[in-house]
This record gives C-alpha cells, sequence and structure tokens, in this order.
C-alpha cells in the first residue's frame, strides 16, 4: 500500500511557492505516493499536476475571520479521514492555519507545516497565529537556515524545524546569450528590491551603453518601478515582461547575458537557482541563504543588498568579461543540478514523514 499524503495549498500561481509544492508532489508520485491535493484556489501550474497517484479536491476558503471558516476546517478533517492520510503536509501561513487544525480533528500521525519566507507580507498578528499554529504540526520545514534562526529567534522550537532546501529541475535546452541582456525574474513587492536593480542598471549603462534590462514578474511596486525607469532615463532599455508561465520563463532565463536577485530579504530564492540551471552567470544580493547556493567568484557573485553601486559594478564587471561569464555559469548549472535536484528534495521529505510514524 502506498504511503498517503494530502497536500493543502492555498493556490497553484505563479510563485515560488506552489512551484516548489509542484515539483515535490511529482517527484512523491514517481516514488508511488498517492497524493491528494486540497486547493483553495486555482493557477496555472494546475496543467503540471498530471501525476497518476494524484487526486484533486478545491474548497472554497474566504478567510480565516469571516463565517465559515470553522465548516472549512471540518471539512478538511473529513477529507483527511476519507484519504486515510498517513501525512498532512501545508505550506505557509494561508494552509497552516485551516491544514493543520484539521490534521489534529482528523488524528493524522505525520502533520508537517511549512514556512517558505520570512513572512513580511503577513500582519505580525498573523505571524504570532501561524507560530501558534506550527505548535501543533510534529514538524515545521523551512528552506532555508537563515529563515530557521529566524523563528527560533522568535520564539519555535528548534527541535521542530527542519531545514530542507528548495529544488530545481531542467527547464530545457540551454542557449548562450548572444546579447548584453541583464535579467531578473522577481515579483514586484518590496522585499525584491527593483529600485536598486533600476539604479544599478543606469550605472551598468555608463560602461555597457548596449545593455538591456528584462523584468519577468508582476505585483504591486510594478507601478513605481515603471515610474522610476522614467526618472532615470531607462525608458528605452527597460522591458517589463510580466508574469510568464515556466517554459516562457526558461526562454527569457536563456537571454540573459546576466541574471540578478536584487533582493533586501530572501530565505532561499527560486530564481537563483533556477538562473544556475540555465547557465546564467549569477549577481546576487548576500542575504538568506545565498551565500550557502552562490559561492562567490566561482557559482556567482555576492554584493551587498541595498548596494546600486556595487550591484551595478558586478553586473558589468561580468558583461565585459565573456570568460568570467561562461566560468561563473558553467559551475553553477553542475552544482545545481547535483544538489538541488527533485529526488533528493523528495527523499529528504520521505525520511521526515518516515521518521515521524509514516509508513505505507
Amino acid at each position: 500500500m502506498s504511503l498517503r499524503i494530502v497536500h493543502v495549498l492555498d493556490s497553484l500561481a505563479l510563485g515560488g511557492t506552489e512551484t516548489q509544492a509542484v515539483a515535490l508532489i511529482q517527484a512523491l508520485a514517481a516514488r508511488r505516493v498517492a497524493n491528494h491535493v486540497v486547493l483553495f484556489h486555482g493557477g496555472p501550474l494546475a496543467a503540471r499536476l498530471d501525476a497518476a497517484d494524484l487526486t484533486t479536491e478545491h474548497v472554497a476558503v474566504r478567510g480565516f475571520c469571516r463565517p465559515g471558516f470553522a465548516s472549512v476546517v471540518l471539512r478538511l478533517a473529513r477529507t483527511m479521514r476519507a484519504q486515510r492520510a498517513d501525512v498532512v503536509q501545508t505550506y505557509g501561513f494561508y494552509t497552516n492555519v485551516p491544514g493543520v487544525l484539521a490534521a489534529r480533528l482528523a488524528g493524522v500521525r505525520a502533520i508537517v507545516a511549512g514556512r517558505r519566507g520570512f513572512g513580511t507580507h503577513l500582519t505580525a498578528a498573523q505571524r504570532r497565529i501561524d507560530r501558534l499554529v506550527c505548535r501543533l504540526a510534529h514538524r515545521t520545514v523551512v528552506n532555508a537556515t537563515a529563515l530557521r534562526e529566524r523563528l527560533v529567534a522568535d520564539g519555535m522550537r528548534a527541535d521542530r524545524l527542519v531545514v530542507i532546501p528548495n529544488c530545481v529541475a531542467e527547464g530545457g535546452p540551454v542557449t548562450p546569450a548572444h546579447d548584453p541582456i541583464v535579467g531578473m525574474v522577481a515579483n514586484f513587492r518590496p522585499p525584491k528590491d527593483h529600485a536598486t536593480f533600476l539604479h544599478a542598471a543606469a550605472r551598468v549603462l555608463d560602461t555597457v551603453p548596449t545593455a538591456e534590462f528584462h523584468l519577468v514578474g508582476s505585483g504591486p511596486e510594478e507601478a513605481a518601478a515603471r515610474r522610476l525607469v522614467g526618472t532615470l532615463g531607462l525608458g528605452d532599455r527597460v522591458r517589463f515582461l510580466g508574469a510568464l508561465e515556466p517554459e516562457a520563463v526558461w526562454t527569457a532565463l536563456n537571454r540573459f547575458a546576466v541574471a540578478v536577485l536584487s533582493s533586501r530579504s530572501e530565505a532561499m530564492p527560486n530564481a537563483v537557482l533556477e538562473a544556475m540551471v540555465a547557465a546564467r552567470p549569477v549577481v546576487a544580493t548576500a542575504v538568506g541563504d545565498v551565500p550557502a547556493v552562490l559561492r562567490d567568484g566561482v557559482t556567482g557573485l555576492l554584493v551587498p543588498a541595498g548596494d546600486a553601486a556595487a550591484l551595478g559594478a558586478a553586473v558589468g564587471r561580468v558583461l565585459k568579461d565573456p570568460a568570467l561569464a561562461a566560468d561563473l555559469g558553467t559551475a553553477a548549472r553542475r552544482h545545481a543540478l547535483a544538489t538541488y535536484g527533485p529526488a533528493r528534495m523528495a527523499e529528504t521529505f520521505l525520511d521526515l514523514y518516515r521518521a515521524l510514524g509514516a509508513r505505507a
């Protein structure tokens, strides 16, 4: 009999958490695990959930403080009992709260919550609630050592926090870049710090006047970024590509001569791993677990967060040194594929589930 896992997902939108959840479910299905996915909202990543050992169920959730939330928890608990779940896996605040509560009601043997970022988008009250709910889980998986340290400092038990890094899969053929395109894949949210990217872009143009800058993503800060492009006089050098499907992201990455991450705050960014697998030279801010992924001068270049001068200088250095760019990209791809494959992540999760007593 297969191990039975109920995954509780908020959505299948084009985001880091969603991409990692889908990758985990696919890798588990390849290991003959029976997966039942409860979705609160759909999204374009739904097309990837086509594994044989997979069933899905949609549950409408309108908010935790609105009438009907208790009935959502009860419905989830009934689903978990009906599926005879050995494990319940949740993926962040919006699924931790109902999913962990329901799993407790259902008496699930292994309840694993998830935290995949610092929660800067959550209110202080939501972060407190999340910490309280995670105490009801048997373990909480985080994707970065830096995040684990932050949560311990916030009062969570160290022995209940398990670090399992993000994974990355090959996206297709890798092609060399032919134009000096500097790109970043990041939704327009404050932690991503597009302003520093754009100020760095202005500096790059002083030394590489043919450079172009491509931004992949969408979000509430996009309008401010567009205004800054005008203020800096970058109008004809910056392209906003919008939110792209995964295959289109891979195509965009293959046009980058340099991939950039300008974030002020990160746990373990998918964008860096994806750029590494695409054999792009990466210039990233030394935040969160980025220094654990990128070895400065070997698999990428690291710069301080918020330092447009340093970011611009590093990008310019790579653009003007094709040999350095090739060496960084080749080493990055080799390291990412060897260290962060989906199979390895799935086996680590399975080891955790078994340690908690889940058995097929």
